[in-house]
């Protein structure tokens, strides 16, 4: 039992490094459950019902999987620099170089909000020049 938390512990971790646990959390919870009633079922010898949970499981993990919701990046770069969609590449730089003033390290902020504003300018830049 203690392996099975620690690789959940694991497999919650690496989602929430990606970005996709929290937007599927009711779709693995719900599926979670469903494969853990299943399990103790089929040890009880009940193997219809247990079938009958586990097909349940099965169809919420693929509902969910149809509709699952992917944050879209654009929208978190345009959120983190403060900018309404569509805004152009001069606007882009002031509003990194603005935001930079109080994120950059020798500021007093961090190196990870540093990181975080330039990869939200580079993203919003390389769209920019790709659209052209």
């Amino acid at each position: 039992m203690a392996i099975a938390l620690i690789l959940v512990a694991v497999l919650a971790w690496w989602l929430h490094k990606r970005g996709e646990l929290l937007p599927n959390l009711a779709r693995w919870v719900g599926t979670g459950v469903a494969a853990l009633v299943a399990v103790k079922l089929g040890e009880g010898g009940r193997l219809i019902p247990a079938a009958i949970v586990a097909a349940a499981g099965w169809w919420w993990w693929q509902k969910g999987h149809r509709a699952a919701i992917r944050p879209d990046p654009e929208a978190g770069a345009l959120a983190l620099l403060g900018l309404p969609p569509g805004a152009g590449a001069e606007s882009i730089q002031a509003a990194w170089r603005s935001r930079m003033a109080f994120a950059h390290p020798d500021v007093g902020g961090s190196v990870e909000a540093a990181q975080k504003l330039t990869e939200a300018r580079d993203l919003l830049l390389a769209r920019r020049a790709a659209r052209r």
